[in-house]
């Protein structure tokens, strides 16, 4: 199966990143990225963002180029829109950048971008370019970067900040991304739904390789997990973790999450409970693995808070340092 990296560029607070009337950027990005994530829910891909769900944190650029290259994704791409002077004009048009050393990969990846952003967009195309964007300039994945026009543009104003501009931007990227990585249509007789999934460990400092399956596990024994994040082939899951007290922060259950919008953790805060769910009418199994005494906890399949027994996996104030979840 197939990955893809998708950023939205900048966050919500980034200074200058905005139309002329104070529409964040990230807002356009990230509204263009979840329609990418609709389109391509029925490919046989998995799509890992690396920009904050909420737009609350601008990420570091080296953060998402070590989130994407980490996870071992087959293509990036960074959704943007672009500014001429901050005040309305009549600049227009589309672009896709690749690095500036870029790789045939690179090329034929932006290549099959820009051909439907112009088509799709209606907007100028003001071609295939070159620049040395921190976020795509590495060579080991196939990376771009789209400018999906101007956010102080008169005409491109009203394309944009409109749900059938936002779907033609999105479209256009995802079908890029399709005949770029050959992704086929997921077919519903026969298919198995599976958890795919990763934690973020707190000696190594890194988000360890994604697992699946039940005889599998995300995790090395004797280090504390901090972060977990996970999606699945088809449907959604839900989770959330317990967080133990460190630093002066308290001991408590963190916010839940959806699929790989977000992970679920602190880092360098280890978890001692985590609870999964998913919206697929099939069973869910979960179980930790406590670091202090070496076992596996039970089997659980319910998702709440105040069943210690079979609503979440852990024991509060015991780090685990593996997880497991699956299918029954």
């Amino acid at each position: 199966m197939k990955k893809i990296g998708l950023d939205a560029g900048h966050g919500l607070y980034t200074s200058g990143k905005q139309t002329p009337d104070g529409i964040k950027e990230w807002t356009l990005n990230d509204a263009v990225c979840d329609k990418i994530e609709e389109i391509l829910r029925d490919y046989d891909c998995i799509v890992i963002r690396t920009d904050n769900n909420e737009g609350k944190v601008d990420e570091s650029l080296s953060r998402r180029v070590n989130a994407y290259v980490t996870a071992g994704v087959d293509a990036f791409v960074s959704v943007h829109h672009n500014a001429y002077t901050g005040k309305f004009s009549d600049v227009t048009g589309v672009e896709v950048y690749t690095d500036r050393t870029p790789t045939a990969k690179d090329e034929r990846l932006a290549e099959c971008i820009y051909k439907r952003l112009v088509k799709y967009t209606g907007l100028k195309g003001r071609g295939i370019k070159r620049a040395n964007f921190a976020v795509i300039n590495q060579n080991k994945v196939p990376a771009v970067l789209c400018e999906g026009g101007f956010m102080d543009g008169s005409f491109d104003y009203k394309i944009i900040t409109s749900n059938e501009g936002q779907k033609n931007y999105a479209r256009a990227v995802a079908e890029g991304l399709i005949e770029f990585l050959s992704l086929k249509k997921k077919t519903e007789s026969g298919e198995k739904t599976e958890v795919i999934y990763q934690v973020w460990e707190n000696v190594k400092n890194k988000w360890l390789p994604n697992v699946e399956g039940k005889n599998d596990y995300a995790g090395n024994f004797k280090n504390a997990v901090c972060c977990v994040r996970a999606n699945l082939t088809k449907g959604n899951i839900y989770y959330k973790v317990h967080v133990m007290r460190r630093g002066g922060k308290a001991a408590r259950w963190l916010p839940e999450v959806k699929n790989r919008e977000d992970y679920a953790g602190n880092y360098g805060q280890p978890i001692d409970a985590v609870a999964f769910r998913t919206d697929t009418g099939k069973t869910l199994c979960y179980m930790a693995h406590e670091r202090k005494s070496g076992r596996w906890l039970p089997v659980v399949t319910g998702y709440n808070e105040a069943d210690a027994k079979n609503g979440y996996a852990g024991n509060f104030g015991n780090e685990i340092d593996a997880v497991k979840v699956y299918f029954k």
